[in-house]
């Protein structure tokens, strides 16, 4: 089974959608120098503001209305042996950020419910509250092996997340 998108956008920033350019200059470290420290939105700084970033996410929550993901830069490489996606987590701390409300979440397997007639591969929509449920649900050692791409506007808030397949 082929990974759901091509080889040349398996990099650490590579884009959640079909288009984009690299945000990292082209760097191969796990850790873009936004991840040195620990940020959050509430802390006056916009953490990933206007970039597209691969991450793994350490948990999720609502809180005053609001969708926030703890996030990690990761890397993602494609496993040629068996055709899969090999996700390298990052290090150090994680970073809060908060979704807008309107963000489009797309997710493939393990992540989202099974729907008959569909590939386990195959993104599908929903809401960030419901994200927020199914990532809960999940057993803590599969949840670590999972990334996501991620979307961010000029104010630092995820725009857009979609999950990668991991079978």
């Amino acid at each position: 089974m082929a990974p759901a998108e091509s080889p040349k956008k398996a990099s650490p920033s590579a884009p959640a959608g079909n288009a984009g350019t690299r945000t990292d200059g082209g760097q191969k470290s796990a850790e873009p120098a936004a991840a040195a420290k620990e940020t959050s939105a509430s802390a006056g700084q916009a953490a990933f503001a206007g970039t597209q970033q691969f991450v793994t996410i350490g948990k999720a929550w609502t809180e005053g209305g609001l969708t926030r993901l703890s996030v990690r830069p990761a890397e993602k490489k494609v496993n040629t042996q068996f055709d899969t996606w090999e996700i390298i987590p990052g290090t150090g701390p994680f970073t809060t950020v908060t979704m807008t409300k309107d963000a489009r979440v797309l997710l493939a397997c393990p992540v989202r419910d099974e729907v008959a007639g569909t590939s386990r591969a195959e993104p599908l929509p929903y809401s960030p509250a419901r994200f927020v449920t199914l990532l809960n649900q999940l057993d803590s050692g599969l949840q670590d092996g999972i990334g996501y791409d991620l979307v961010f506007d000029g104010a630092g808030q995820v725009t857009s997340l979609k999950s990668l397949y991991r079978p």
